[in-house]
């Protein structure tokens, strides 16, 4: 007698519900994924007329490859092939889960780094309204060192402000000069990087910078004292209740924390104020990286 083939065995009824349901809500996380997407497209095009970035510092991101994982996720759905298919179901839900989630920090950290961008020059505008208006053009342009030197003073010290605020307003410890002269205002100078460099040789001479490279094209703005840092930086470990040693890389990923960005140098150098000020105990780990165990007051 001819043996009966195995009839196939069907998804349980509770499962399937369950898989849609699940379905359902990553369609959900897509759609915010999207609008996400869409208002960081509207940042990119508002900061390229105002040639904050250019568009080639645009980077784009994309979703449609997620939609081709929709599509696989519910052949299996309906399928009739068993619980092989359920497990398969599963373990693509998972994946696309992940992958949405990890598209949905890099399109935040994005559109936050483009919102403090066109912040930091609205702020900028506020505070120097000059800087727009047509009968200042000539700021940039630098007067003669030689012929004009009160002018040439007055244009330095003028502009060293600018570029102070630029840094604090933007949230950036460390500037790139070559960066720097492809964004308003300073796109705007005649003669760009010797401008930045005149610039940048001021605010040093004020104990407000100092060049990270022999070149010139590197340089640290000490918007805040390493001082203020470490005070900051204790008041937000104690605030968050971290009783535990705090490594450099949980700074890191306290991602709205201006904080967060500070070069390693300056971190560890700030452990240092914290364990001088008896505020935090420096451990070293056994790789040599440094963590702090803050003093409960």
């Amino acid at each position: 007698m001819e043996r009966q083939r195995e009839r196939p065995v069907e998804i349980p009824k509770v499962d399937k519900e369950k898989a849609e349901k699940e379905l359902e809500e990553l369609r959900k996380e897509l759609s915010r994924l999207r609008k996400l997407k869409e208002e960081k497209e509207q940042l990119e095009m508002e900061a390229t007329q105002k040639q904050i970035i250019k568009e080639d510092e645009i980077k784009s991101t994309e979703l449609d490859y997620i939609e081709d994982q929709f599509d696989k996720l519910e052949d299996i759905l309906s399928s009739k092939l068993g619980e092989i298919d359920q497990k398969a179901y599963q373990k693509h839900a998972d994946q696309v889960e992940i992958e949405l989630q990890t598209l949905e920090e890099e399109i935040l950290g994005e559109k936050g780094l483009l919102e403090k961008k066109l912040t930091a020059y609205e702020n900028l505008l506020e505070a120097y309204p000059w800087l727009e208006e047509e009968r200042k053009k000539f700021m940039y342009t630098m007067p003669d060192k030689k012929k004009n030197k009160n002018d040439y003073i007055s244009w330095k010290t003028e502009w060293a402000k600018v570029l102070f605020d630029y840094a604090r307003f933007a949230v950036l410890h460390i500037i790139y000069t070559r960066e720097l002269i492809t964004h308003k205002p300073f796109l705007n100078f005649t003669k760009r990087e010797q401008y930045i460099i005149e610039i940048a040789e001021e605010l040093i001479s004020q104990n407000q910078a100092a060049w990270l490279s022999k070149k010139k094209d590197k340089l640290r703005v000490y918007w805040k004292t390493l001082e203020v840092w470490s005070d900051e930086i204790y008041q937000w470990a104690y605030e968050n209740g971290k009783i535990e040693p705090i490594m450099i890389f949980e700074l890191r990923e306290a991602k709205h924390e201006d904080f967060s960005s500070l070069p390693l140098e300056d971190l560890e150098e700030i452990f240092k104020i914290l364990a001088k000020n008896r505020k935090a105990q420096v451990l070293k780990l056994e790789n040599g990286k440094l963590a702090f165990k803050i003093r409960l007051e």
